[in-house]
C-alpha cells in the first residue's frame, strides 16, 4: 500500500482541483445596450442627411444642440474650416467632414465624450 499512496493522493488532488472552479478568465458582464438617438433629418448643401447621436460612455448629445452646431458648421466651413478633413470648432464641438461612398459629405462632431454625425437617410 505504501507505494500506491503517492499516486492515489496525486489523483485525488488532480480531481479536486478540476472541480474547484473556473480555470479561465470569465467574459466581461454585458452592460445594457443603449441605441443611438435619431435626431431627425438635416438639409445640408449636399441634400438631406440623418443626424444621429450614438450612445457614448458620457451619454448622448442633445439633438437641438447637434442641429444648431451643424447649421453653424455648414454656414462657416467654406470660409473657416482647415485641412482636408475640413476641421472646424463650433461652440466647443470639434467637427470634421468626409465623403461617403456616394461622394456626399458626412460630418461628425465630438465634445467632452459626446458625439453626433450625419449619415445617408435610411429608406
Amino acid at each position: 500500500m505504501g507505494r500506491w499512496l503517492p499516486a492515489v493522493l496525486g489523483v485525488l488532488l488532480l480531481v479536486s482541483a478540476c472541480g474547484a472552479g473556473p480555470t479561465h478568465a470569465l467574459p466581461p458582464t454585458m452592460s445594457a445596450y443603449t441605441p443611438p438617438v435619431d435626431c431627425g433629418t438635416f438639409i445640408s448643401p449636399g441634400g438631406q442627411r440623418d443626424v444621429v447621436s450614438p450612445a457614448m460612455p458620457a451619454g448622448t448629445a442633445a439633438c437641438d444642440e447637434a442641429l444648431k452646431v451643424l447649421h453653424s458648421y455648414y454656414r462657416d466651413a467654406p470660409r473657416l474650416a482647415q485641412g482636408t478633413a475640413r476641421r472646424l470648432v463650433v461652440n466647443g464641438w470639434t467637427c470634421e467632414s468626409d465623403t461617403d461612398a456616394h461622394n456626399l459629405s458626412q460630418v461628425g462632431c465630438d465634445k467632452n465624450g459626446l458625439a453626433f454625425l450625419t449619415q445617408p437617410i435610411r429608406a
